[in-house]
């Protein structure tokens, strides 16, 4: 693991960019999107158990909610992010009756949508830059979960000089442009998880506070850093530089969890990556992530994730074949 915590973390849950797009609106207007793993399962990677939803607002502004809930404003310059692939509605102004999705991409499939463009009589501009992304939130669920369902975020001077580039990469269609726009999609779904958890309040909790937190932030970095290590309290507690006490009543208090159960959790999460990514025995992943015996992580593995190693290794690989079948 590296000294960016974060960044090693979206790459253990596989994030994956799988599409981005200009939405462009003249006049009153309402979608309804429902993003489910179906629907975009052609430009998802093997393994996707969600898709996490953006738009950022380039002029204009909309409004967003979900289903029967309270409407939320989204100024230009902000990103609102739809976490855990639930279906929502944006509108220009609430009260419009909403239009699915499919409807305005009319004939235009998914993997072919570059920009779209409604004039639909008087009124204001919109224009919204839509990303779409994969990931599989079982690989490291304390992220996912220490995300609300749907946040937002002033994405400020530094993330705005990204956008002129995305936008241009969005309607690419040159070689390359889609393995570019899915690195632009990732780049700015990390932006805004990095801009939320600095806004983050002094007593908030979950694993993206525990990161920020420099005692816990100090034990995170050590067991991701060494997770095969035969950790103790007061090992991490020395690393933090804290007492034990401390680290343990600041684990549970953020992260709902002892620090040998997250070191667990942590581990299986290493072992599922290795399991679908290598062909590495079994007994080879549980010496590598801390287990020196092959029958000790076997019951770690099924109890974490309902299934032993070798049936999540044989789910991976019938889902790649079944992504390579459908090409």
């Amino acid at each position: 693991m590296s000294n960016d915590l974060l960044s090693d973390v979206l790459d253990l849950v596989h994030l994956t960019g799988a599409l981005i797009f200009e939405l462009d609106i003249t006049g009153g207007w309402s979608i309804a999107s429902n993003p489910t793993i179906e629907k975009f399962a052609p430009l998802l990677r093997p393994g996707t158990t969600n898709v996490i939803t953006f738009h950022v607002v380039l002029e204009g502004e909309c409004w967003v909610r979900f289903p029967s809930a309270d409407w939320t404003a989204v100024p230009m310059g902000h990103a609102v992010v739809i976490t855990h692939n639930q279906p929502h509605e944006l509108c220009d102004r609430p009260g419009r009756k909403a239009v699915p999705f499919e409807t305005v991409l009319g004939e235009c499939s998914l993997q072919d949508v570059r920009r779209v463009r409604f004039d639909l009589g008087d009124g204001g501009t919109t224009r919204l830059l839509c990303g779409f992304l994969g990931c599989d939130r079982r690989a490291f669920d304390p992220l996912c979960a220490s995300l609300p369902a749907l946040f937002q975020v002033d994405l400020g001077e530094r993330m705005q000089t990204l956008l002129p580039y995305a936008i241009a990469n969005a309607l690419d269609d040159s070689p390359g442009a889609a393995a570019l726009r899915g690195h632009v999609a990732e780049l700015l779904y990390l932006g805004a998880v990095r801009l939320y958890m600095r806004g983050l309040p002094q007593d908030a909790s979950g694993w993206l506070a525990g990161l920020r937190d420099p005692a816990i932030g100090r034990a995170l970095q050590a067991l991701h850093a060494q997770p095969a290590r035969h950790w103790s309290v007061g090992d991490l507690a020395a690393v933090a530089a804290s007492s034990r006490s401390v680290i343990a009543a600041r684990f549970a208090q953020m992260l709902g969890e002892t620090p040998m159960h997250y070191l667990t959790r942590l581990r299986m999460s290493l072992a599922a990556r290795q399991l679908t990514d290598s062909h590495k025995s079994i007994a080879a992943i549980a010496d590598e992530v801390g287990y020196g015996s092959p029958a000790a992580f076997q019951h770690a593995f099924r109890r974490d994730f309902n299934m032993p190693p070798a049936a999540w290794r044989k789910n991976a690989a019938g889902g790649a074949q079944r992504s390579v079948d459908s090409r």
